[in-house]
């Protein structure tokens, strides 16, 4: 009798497992998971929320320093004649200044060689896709039109750390060699690209009304440094990629457009400026009865059987 019993608890047990393991396994798989979409939209550093100059890529100001080139901001975007300018690089690499904190940010700089195409042309690139965030990997699928045809291209993971504290961090999507960030665009300036890879990290969680405050109407002080997450799409003048590194930024390394994420879940500037505060969602979900809770009761529900047992 007592053999009966012990066999009789341990299939209980061994049955209760089973139960268990099984309640926890959802039968959908997304079900478990929180995925954030972002729809990503590439444009020029002059057509963000807060319009940056054009970074690796310079235009002759006037005729009296011809050997001298300048960044070009949005003014000269709106300028039927500074849109036909053409476009340079500089003869050295050129740091960004991204927040024009230095004595000449904007130039002049001297000339190096022409790109081939007008200030125009360059501003017209474009590119849309889809960023999917699922716990700590990513797919990025892009589509981008109007590039330098059969331009040499990479794309980059940007974080730039804002003034006073201002830094700016390139390092390549997908491989830290750079050996996933690279496409060719075709004959007519079309270029796609979709890698699966390790998440981005994510923007400094500040709500606009702070920033508002700390960096625009400076009505209080800067209590933290904020750094941005960008997706950058940055063209090789001379054909050559660089590996871990973009190359020399504004000699051969241009970066064209840039995409801006900011905080989860957040998705737009939108979004952003209307959002009273930014807190990250996780997807909660009701606790149903799991392995540990039902192993204890199988654990319980065995120990009465082997004390029926010894008083039979």
């Amino acid at each position: 009798m007592i053999a009966k019993y012990w066999t009789c608890s341990y299939a209980m047990v061994l049955l209760l497992t089973i139960l268990a393991v099984a309640s926890d396994l959802p039968s959908d798989p997304s079900a478990t998971s929180n995925p954030w979409k972002v729809n990503v939209t590439l444009e020029s550093q002059i057509y963000l929320p807060t319009p940056r100059p054009i970074p690796d890529v310079f235009f002759e100001l006037n005729n009296s320093t011809p050997d001298m080139v300048y960044r070009a901001e949005l003014g000269q975007a709106k300028d039927a004649m500074s849109l036909e300018k053409e476009a340079y690089a500089t003869t050295n690499a050129t740091p960004r200044d991204t927040y024009k904190i230095t004595q000449n940010p904007l130039g002049p700089f001297p000339k190096g060689e022409d790109l081939g195409f007008t200030l125009r042309q360059w501003i017209a690139a474009n590119g849309k896709g889809t960023y999917v965030e699922d716990n700590e990997n990513a797919v990025l699928n892009l589509t981008l039109h109007n590039l330098v045809p059969n331009g040499t291209y990479t794309l980059w993971c940007s974080r730039v750390t804002m003034p006073p504290n201002y830094r700016e961090v390139l390092t390549p999507i997908g491989a830290s060699d750079g050996s996933q960030n690279a496409f060719i665009a075709d004959s007519g300036g079309k270029g796609t690209f979709d890698l699966r890879f390790k998440a981005l990290p994510a923007s400094t969680n500040v709500t606009w009304k702070d920033y508002v405050a700390m960096y625009v109407t400076k009505q209080a002080p800067i209590s933290t440094n904020i750094t941005w997450t960008l997706i950058a799409l940055v063209y090789h003048s001379n054909g050559k990629t660089h590996g871990a590194t973009a190359g020399d930024c504004g000699k051969t390394a241009h970066c064209q457009l840039v995409h801006l994420m900011y905080s989860k879940p957040i998705q737009t500037f939108e979004e952003w400026k209307n959002a009273t505060n930014i807190t990250a969602t996780a997807q909660t979900e009701k606790k149903e009865p799991g392995f540990e809770g039902i192993f204890a009761l199988a654990g319980l529900l065995a120990s009465a059987c082997i004390l029926m047992s010894r008083r039979r």
